[in-house]
């Protein structure tokens, strides 16, 4: 027979046991302040959100940061404005993480077949001269696929982690895309910017 101490710890145990688990250990803000950034011969630079209205089956507008603000954040934290004339515009021109139900997976798994989850990333970056002629552009895409389960907080984790792995991808062709198509925008060298530099959300 269990002493009675043991008998009144115990329902508190079992309470704990039975309530929302512990709060996931998030990851690391999505940042790329720590990688070198890439220099525009540019005076200003623009960022834009163009990405379509979310549908239902769009799990990327669920998270924080969202898709879309996921790929605005690479734009802000990887470009930088070095010149004194033109400026450029980054956009985000698709940014969604859609669900659809798994029926690849059969067996044990037949009665709950999870979901399969699509990340797709698009950013746009474009050199404006006067009256918003287009000098040149660079576009890169990503996407990749996971499966997940098919509770809200399994298809979250599973989420988070298909965004961070498919931004990887894209800030991978991004910096690839511009030193392909933009080269003559790209200033070389360490010095300091030029006033005024200005960077505009819009």
């Amino acid at each position: 027979m269990l002493p009675r101490r043991a008998l009144l710890i115990l329902p508190a145990a079992l309470g704990g046991c039975g309530g929302s688990p512990p709060p996931r250990v998030e990851g690391p803000p999505i940042s790329y302040a720590y990688l070198t950034q890439i220099r525009l011969d540019v005076s200003a630079i623009e960022t834009e959100d163009r990405n379509p209205s979310p549908g239902p089956n769009d799990l990327g507008r669920t998270l924080q940061p969202t898709a879309a603000e996921a790929v605005l954040i690479m734009g802000r934290d990887r470009l930088a404005a070095f010149g004194t004339e033109n400026r450029a515009r980054f956009a985000v021109t698709r940014a969604q993480i859609l669900r659809a139900r798994d029926s690849g997976r059969v067996g044990v798994f037949a009665a709950d077949p999870g979901e399969q989850l699509t990340c797709q990333l698009t950013a746009r970056l474009e050199i404006l001269g006067e009256n918003d002629r287009r000098l040149g552009f660079a576009e890169a895409q990503a996407q990749r696929s996971q499966t997940a389960g098919s509770t809200p907080n399994e298809r979250r984790i599973a989420a988070e982690s298909l965004l961070r792995q498919t931004m990887f991808d894209l800030n991978t062709e991004f910096e690839f895309q511009i030193r392909r198509a933009l080269r003559p925008y790209l200033v070389e060298g360490t010095g300091a910017p030029p006033p005024p530099v200005g960077r505009e959300a819009l």
